[in-house]
Parts: structure tokens; C-alpha cells; sequence
């Protein structure tokens, strides 16, 4: 019902595009184009949430190159984003909804994050961890396990009254259906850490 709400939105949507382009008014032409721009992203996290199933296929993915792929997308829109990147064993991932994963972790610290990001890649033991380290105000760790959950906003500084409310919860969903976990703790320098724990085949989680 929420992918076939959302598709059906995109039709009056893009009237609204058009029309915004056709006026003759500058300042309502930018604010029109604005607000379909805005509506546009939240229909399509809720498309990208309904439609995250088991349906993609399973593929041995080099993680290392997928990371700094979509890192670079990112590369103009953080005043500071740093890669600290190292091989790892490959990973059998659903390729297209772990680059959905991150670049929702991304998006969300380059909008909370303070403008500094860094973003790491490493084996620990027996797993693959993929974190996203930000400088913003963080999330309060009563609140953690909360913004997890589709549609929560906190009522705070790192709140997106824009959003869809659905971004983290699709990570935390890519993550259980990799057998993952999905992580947020306080950045010991200030800020935010978002860990993806994925593990690598054959061996258990280490909590």
C-alpha cells in the first residue's frame, strides 16, 4: 500500500514540476522547485523502504570499492569527509541495498553531522564493520534503539522535520537482512558513530 501510495504521488508531482518551471516568477519558481525536490526525496525513502525484501540478488561484493563509490557521491556536500578504507574479505551483499544503507548513513551525518565526517571500513574478528563518524550533537542513548524504528523524528537538533523519518530504518532493516547489526553510539570525540556489524560467512556476530 505505501509503494503503490507513493508511486501514485509522482504523477501530480511532476505537474507540479512543470509548472513550477513554466512561471514567470522567480521566487516562486525556486521555492516550487524547492518543495518538489524535498516531496521527491521523502516519496522515494518510501518506496525504498516497502520495497526492501529479499528479492535482490545475493552477490560476492569487494565492500572496499562499494564504500568509496558511494563516498565519492558524497564528496561535495560535507565540508570534511575522510575515508579510512581497508581491504576486507568479500562479502556475499545485496549490492544495491547496502549502497542505499550507507548513503542514507551519510546523508544523515552531513545533515546532523557538524560537517565533519569520516567514514571507516574494517574487519574486527569475525566481522566486516562499516562505520560513519560524525562531529554533530549526536543521538541521546535512551533515544538510540527509538530512531530506529520507521517514521520516529526526534524532537531534537538532529531532528529532520523535512525527512520521511525513514532513513536509519531502512539501514536497520538492510542490516538484519544481511544477518547484521545496525549500531549507533557516541562518537568519543563528540558526535555520533553509525556501525553496520555485518559477518563474515561462517563465522557468529561478535556482540
Amino acid at each position: 500500500m505505501l509503494a503503490g501510495i507513493s508511486h501514485d504521488l509522482r504523477t501530480p508531482l511532476a505537474r507540479v514540476r512543470i509548472a513550477a518551471e513554466l512561471s514567470a516568477d522567480e521566487s516562486l519558481r525556486e521555492g516550487l522547485a524547492a518543495d518538489v525536490e524535498q516531496m521527491d526525496a521523502v516519496i522515494q525513502q518510501f518506496l525504498d523502504y516497502a520495497r526492501l525484501d529479499e528479492t535482490e540478488a545475493v552477490l560476492s561484493t569487494d565492500l572496499k570499492a562499494l564504500v568509496q563509490e558511494v563516498a565519492q557521491q558524497f564528496s561535495g556536500q560535507a565540508r570534511s569527509l575522510l575515508l579510512d578504507v581497508h581491504d576486507v574479505p568479500a562479502l556475499p551483499v545485496r549490492q544495491l541495498l547496502m549502497k542505499r544503507a550507507l548513503s542514507n548513513l551519510l546523508d544523515n551525518a552531513i545533515k546532523h553531522g557538524g560537517g565533519e565526517i569520516t567514514v571507516h571500513l574494517k574487519q574486527e574478528e569475525d566481522n566486516v564493520v562499516v562505520a560513519v563518524e560524525d562531529r554533530g550533537t549526536g543521538i541521546p542513548a535512551a533515544q538510540r534503539e527509538t530512531v530506529k524504528r520507521p517514521f520516529v523524528r526526534l524532537e531534537s537538533a538532529r531532528s529532520d522535520s523535512t525527512g520521511s523519518g525513514l532513513g536509519l530504518a531502512i539501514v536497520e532493516r538492510a542490516a538484519r537482512l544481511h544477518e547484521g547489526e545496525f549500531i549507533l553510539a557516541e562518537n568519543a570525540a563528540g558526535g555520533l558513530v553509525a556501525r553496520l556489524v555485518l559477518p563474515i560467512p561462517g563465522n557468529p556476530i561478535i556482540q
